[in-house]
């Protein structure tokens, strides 16, 4: 049983959580350093390495080499054994649509992702690495912004030291509802256990920043809007008949006025789609499935990880297994 004055605290801590944006945004974690406005460091879990900006989001980790998709939550509050007991909150309304106890079937460990359909975008978010969930968390349970979904911890597949314990927290997009078919066409030896909830099929965003846009206000005309306002890297024409899976997940996206030959896909250096418009002026013999860079910012593109589009030493433009990857799981 936990101890009386760690349900105050975490009473407190609830009443204390700020507000941010129309759609009612709140800090996920018992701590209050975001909400007061100080430095990154004072709030954010670097990993092993002790470098501040490793637990930050993109491409932050082995020297730009290795991307991390959300921002890591430190402990405010820990145990005699050093081990947190930081209750992790719901940061909006939504709805429990993963919910994984085992621990050891994921590298997010024991995590939950709740989907926010009030929003004009429905938005997922995930909360990874935690010591417990709650026996109300199940899929399909509605949940209120503010609700606790479980505490913090350090479960994983993979080693995570009791002093750099947190809560991995994401923001994002999914690339489609029809995942499993994508995954079990490639033979993989492990069963997908996650449905289309599984960390290959989510699509993350900067969750700091979105936090920040809430409090500031830049949510206020839609998370449509805050998403097509990220910075563009690259444009890709897919030429199809067919409406893809993520236009019909997420319509607020899509601009639908033009030919039906196919789409213009926005994406930003770390792939999330910003936005789907048809095609105005497709190509004379263009074939089903075809698909063609049509723009590209060369800064935007010029990462160690996450590379989708490179080009190469003769000024040709490339395109890489990460973005057919990605257009699969759309379409």
């Amino acid at each position: 049983m936990r101890p009386a004055f760690s349900v105050l605290a975490a009473a407190a801590a609830f009443i204390a959580c700020a507000a941010f944006g129309a759609d009612t945004v709140l800090w996920p974690t018992e701590s209050r350093a975001f909400d007061r406005g100080e430095p990154f460091e004072n709030f954010i879990q670097p990993t092993a390495g002790k470098l501040p900006p490793s637990g930050l989001f993109g491409d932050v980790r082995n020297g730009g080499y290795r991307f991390h998709e959300g921002i890591d939550i430190k402990s405010v509050r820990r145990d005699r054994k050093g081990e947190p007991l930081d209750d992790v909150y719901a940061a909006m309304d939504g709805k429990v649509v993963m919910a994984n106890h085992v621990a050891g079937n994921s590298s997010y460990g024991r995590y939950v992702v709740l989907e926010h359909p009030q929003c004009d975008v429905a938005v997922y978010t995930l909360y990874a690495h935690l010591r417990e969930i709650d026996p109300g968390v199940k899929e399909g349970a509605e949940v209120k912004a503010g609700a606790r979904l479980g505490m913090m911890g350090r479960s994983a597949t993979y080693k995570i030291s009791r002093d750099c314990a947190h809560l991995h927290f994401e923001v994002g997009l999914r690339c489609g509802s029809n995942f499993d078919r994508w995954y079990n066409a490639r033979n993989y030896k492990t069963k997908n256990r996650f449905g289309n909830f599984n960390g290959m099929n989510l699509v993350g965003m900067d969750p700091l920043d979105f936090m920040k846009a809430a409090r500031d206000g830049r949510l206020d005309s839609g998370f449509g809007n805050y998403i097509k306002s990220q910075k563009t890297a690259f444009v890709v024409r897919f030429y199809t008949k067919k409406t893809p899976d993520f236009a019909k997940l997420y319509p607020g996206l899509v601009e639908d006025a033009g030919a039906k030959a196919g789409w213009d896909i926005y994406f930003t250096w770390f792939g999330l789609p910003q936005k789907m418009t048809r095609i105005k002026n497709p190509r004379i013999g263009a074939t089903e499935g075809e698909f063609e860079i049509t723009q590209y910012d060369p800064d935007e593109i010029n990462r160690k990880c996450r590379r989708f589009v490179s080009v190469d030493a003769n000024g040709n433009l490339r395109h890489t297994k990460l973005l057919v990857d990605t257009l699969q799981k759309m379409f």
